[in-house]
């Protein structure tokens, strides 16, 4: 027992970073486990609906997909940047490689879940606020694919929270989105 607590230590000093104080370590060790599963949960989104629409889409980033759907539906949402929840959601996109289109409205959402209008077409560029690395309504690097009649499905892969997941077991966390003790208060 003293060998794993002196290399759980001296792991979190190596590839720990920086910390501001000793309450930053016990926050690393003792929410190592829950923040592993968390970052666990956040490696997929998944998406049911269920309303007038149609579609088909596959998605290997924001910039090429392969498809397109239309209608209105009411949406349970599991979604990037830890959105949990419901929405009202309408409108079309549709994709072809490189070139995007699309007209789609996510509002009435719960109190997780970030409404979102997007008006676009041409190539989509990960610079644009909705993809916003740390908080925003879409993830840019998604890769996956939504299909449906009358009820839908979407589900989706997230590069960037599976490097996260991964590197979180050496303590470094890079979406910076790990709980703390803090968060508690």
């Amino acid at each position: 027992m003293k060998k794993f607590i002196m290399i759980a230590l001296f792991a979190v000093l190596s590839f720990g970073g920086t910390f501001s104080n000793a309450a930053d370590i016990a926050d690393k060790i003792l929410l190592y486990i829950p923040n592993r599963i968390i970052d666990a949960f956040d490696v997929f989104s998944l998406e049911l609906g269920a309303g007038p629409s149609v579609g088909a889409q596959l998605q290997f980033t924001e910039a090429f997909q392969f498809g397109a759907g239309v209608g209105a539906t009411a949406r349970a949402v599991k979604d990037i940047n830890r959105q949990y929840g419901g929405c009202l959601q309408n409108g079309w996109s549709a994709g072809f490689t490189c070139i995007k289109g699309e007209n789609v409205n996510r509002t009435d959402t719960t109190r997780w879940v970030k409404p979102f209008w997007e008006d676009f077409s041409g190539f989509p560029e990960p610079s644009q606020e909705i993809y916003n690395f740390y908080d925003g309504a879409k993830d840019y690097w998604a890769i996956g694919g939504a299909g449906g009649l009358l009820i839908d499905a979407a589900v989706y892969l997230h590069p960037v929270e599976i490097a996260d997941f991964i590197t979180g077991f050496f303590f470094i966390d890079l979406k910076g989105d790990d709980i703390t003790f803090e968060d508690f208060e």
